[in-house]
């Protein structure tokens, strides 16, 4: 006989091949309509069924102008002929009503043909931000003991840094202030050099006038001498009468 699961219900029963999915619900107590009003058994009969090809009868012309497609189908209108996995809409009606039997949830510990949840990223009570195996190895590197703190001695060494350069800048404009006078004391000495080296050029200036002024005064008996020598060459060498 056919199993028809109930996924949302965790429920699984056998039903006789030909049997409609809103039959087999009502007997379990399950809700598969969601009634426009109540009691009236009148609404959206939508669910999901999922099984092998042929595991349902095909959709009729009604279901899919009611927008049947892929394994969505309406319950009171779709037949069970194999196994097949049915998933029912949210809020239709009362589940927990007394017909309604309720059966352990699936323990793939226990059963291993159990549907369980498969591994994804998705959360879950036991993996909140999803499994490890699939949005991780699952592992980590171990951290060395004191590698935090000396990670944060550093981190506050290379922020201590600047801090001190700030500090020591002060210190040498306060060194340097100081060292200014002292240069400036000893700039008096450095000058008097040019003016012993401008009294040089003074006392060539003066010598060369005096020099100037011998050859000035030997040119005139120079002058004489040559002129005796010139008239008594004319004369003939005798004394003047």
């Amino acid at each position: 006989m056919p199993k028809v699961t109930f996924v949302n219900e965790h429920r699984t029963v056998e039903a006789a091949p030909g049997r409609l999915l809103s039959d087999i619900a009502a007997e379990l107590g399950i809700a598969v309509c969601r009634e426009a009003f109540r009691g009236t058994g009148i609404g959206d009969y939508t669910c999901w069924v999922k099984g092998e090809p042929g595991a349902t009868s095909p959709p009729t012309f009604l279901e899919k102008l009611l927008g049947a497609r892929g394994q969505r189908r309406m319950a009171n209108r779709t037949r069970v002929l194999g196994d097949v996995q049915v998933w029912t809409q949210a809020g239709p009606g009362n589940r927990l009503r007394a017909p309604r039997p309720i059966a352990p949830p699936p323990s793939p510990a226990t059963d291993p043909e159990a549907p369980r949840k498969p591994i994804d990223a998705s959360g879950s009570a036991a993996f909140p931000y999803g499994d490890p195996r699939a949005v991780g190895h699952g592992k980590r590197e171990p951290i060395a003991a004191g590698a935090l703190e000396a990670k944060a001695a550093k981190e506050k060494k290379a922020k201590a840094a600047p801090a001190k350069v700030a500090e020591a800048a002060p210190a040498k404009a306060a060194e340097g202030a100081a060292t200014e006078p002292a240069e400036t004391a000893k700039a008096p000495g450095a000058a008097k050099a040019p003016k012993a080296s401008e009294a040089a050029p003074k006392a060539t200036e003066t010598e060369a006038p005096k020099s100037a002024a011998t050859e000035a005064a030997t040119a005139p008996e120079e002058t004489t001498a040559t002129r005796a020598a010139a008239i008594a060459e004319k004369t003939g060498g005798g004394e003047s009468p």
